[in-house]
């Protein structure tokens, strides 16, 4: 009331009077709505409209009820208010339906009525829901088709649903995938596989800047490798100029070439550098022959501790018929030939044998010299009449005793010729035994001719089969 008297300065019933009728009056509307104002902040129980009710429900803020209560202040009944916080709740987006509808989080049914809450009409719901298989982009329909996954017409169709027009899918087509590396591209144009303008074109298609296709085209000739160069080197075939530049386009410095070298080729065997010593050669660099030798067994890659074994084996010592003849011509004793014979790396039981025969000469005494040099032919003849089976055992015996041997020691000799006899016949070769029986050689371990018989079972023992073996025979 004080706030009428203070307009109208009349009394409170005469204020309202006045306001009751007048207030519709546009010129008097800002004192009337000071007053509503007024009444408002002592009286602040006015109801919020319903669709701001609805709004608040949507959001969790305050329950249904609520809601509805306020919505009737304003005239709007449940049913009504019910169908403004429908129209409040919200649903996701487009993208975010597509996707939980694909993980099965919710059905078509789900899925089409959060079409409804973003408000689109019905038509659009079956364009929509085509939206749910996502497609294979067009790059990899290219690659699909290229490594044989897809043919063309998938991809031509599925690209096309992407607004990517077939002549573009071709070019996608032919970008996707790569081609042989420069390396297998340069063996194919060496080869004449491929021409050059193939070859440059799989090199654009490789993604290599085109200024560089240069380097690939003179690459491409093979070169010989750095080792060979070294070899050549070292046979004499190129100079060390030579060298250094092969190295050089393998990326290899002349130090490195020149250590390679010194790495290469065999040296020579310690019994080599004595005999060269003992016909005055020298080795430049070394002090003297012990030193060549040690040089020589560290080169030849043999670990250190060998070293006194292979120095102690560069001398030499006499062959066998010059043993006889010294020991005949007492010029060493038997136990001295037996000694080198020994050393010379003869079996043991051949040293014992001719120990032995050694022993039964005379002391002192000389034979002529041409006498020994008839045994020792005899020797020979005798031996290699007995390997060849040309000669008994009886025989052989008869010839060991007219060129010296003692009665002692033929058994044991024609014992150790016997495993050698054994070694030749082994030796026989499958045409030498066919040979032999067609022409009806002598076979030297029967002394008669070669029967069939015999031939197949010397290619039996060979590992053919009996049949093989008579098939073979009757070959032409």
């Amino acid at each position: 009331m004080a706030l009428l008297a203070k307009f109208f300065g009349r009394t409170a019933s005469e204020g309202a009077a006045f306001a009751l009728g007048l207030a519709t009056g546009p010129v008097l509307y800002p004192a009337v709505r000071e007053i509503e104002y007024e009444a408002n902040r002592i009286y602040p129980s006015v109801a919020l409209d319903a669709g701001t009710a609805a709004g608040i429900v949507a959001e969790d803020v305050e329950l249904r009820d609520w809601g509805a209560s306020e919505a009737e202040s304003h005239g709007v009944n449940g049913t009504r208010f019910d169908a403004m916080l429908g129209e409040a709740l919200n649903a996701p987006g487009l993208p975010e339906l597509l996707a939980l509808w694909r993980r099965g989080l919710i059905d078509n049914k789900g899925f089409t009525h959060g079409l409804r809450k973003a408000k689109l009409e019905g038509q659009w719901d079956a364009p929509l829901e085509g939206l749910h298989d996502v497609l294979l982009s067009p790059d990899t329909l290219a690659n699909a088709r290229q490594q044989g996954f897809a043919d063309v017409d998938r991809q031509h169709s599925e690209s096309a649903l992407q607004g990517v027009t077939q002549d573009r899918a071709d070019i996608l087509f032919e970008l996707s995938g790569n081609p042989p590396g420069p390396e297998t591209l340069q063996r194919a144009l060496n080869r004449n596989v491929i021409d050059k303008a193939t070859f440059d074109q799989a090199i654009r298609e490789g993604r290599t800047k085109t200024k560089y296709t240069g380097f690939y085209e003179t690459m491409a000739r093979s070169i010989l490798s750095a080792a060979t160069y070294v070899t050549a080197h070292l046979k004499g075939h190129a100079t060390a100029d030579e060298m250094h530049a092969g190295g050089a386009m393998w990326g290899y410095t002349p130090a490195d070439m020149d250590l390679w070298y010194e790495t290469q080729g065999n040296p020579a065997t310690p019994h080599q550098i004595h005999i060269g010593y003992a016909r005055g050669a020298k080795l430049p660099g070394v002090a003297n022959e012990q030193e060549a030798i040690r040089k020589s067994v560290a080169q030849g890659r043999t670990r250190p501790e060998y070293f006194d074994l292979l120095y102690a084996g560069r001398d030499t010592y006499p062959p066998l018929f010059q043993l006889s003849r010294l020991v005949q011509a007492s010029a060493i004793s038997a136990d001295t030939a037996a000694d080198w014979l020994k050393k010379s790396g003869a079996a043991q039981e051949v040293v014992d044998v001719l120990h032995t025969y050694w022993g039964t000469l005379t002391p002192g005494t000389t034979a002529d010299t041409h006498i020994g040099k008839a045994q020792t032919q005899l020797w020979t003849a005798a031996h290699s009449s007995y390997l060849n089976r040309e000669s008994s055992a009886t025989i052989a015996r008869q010839k060991l005793a007219q060129a010296g041997v003692s009665a002692a020691a033929i058994p044991q000799v024609l014992g150790i010729w016997d495993h050698e006899r054994e070694l030749i016949r082994k030796g026989l070769s499958p045409a030498n035994v066919k040979k032999a029986f067609a022409k009806g050689s002598r076979n030297n371990a029967t002394g008669q001719p070669w029967t069939r018989d015999e031939a197949i079972a010397f290619l039996v023992g060979l590992g053919w089969s009996a049949n093989e073996a008579n098939d073979y025979l009757d070959i032409p």
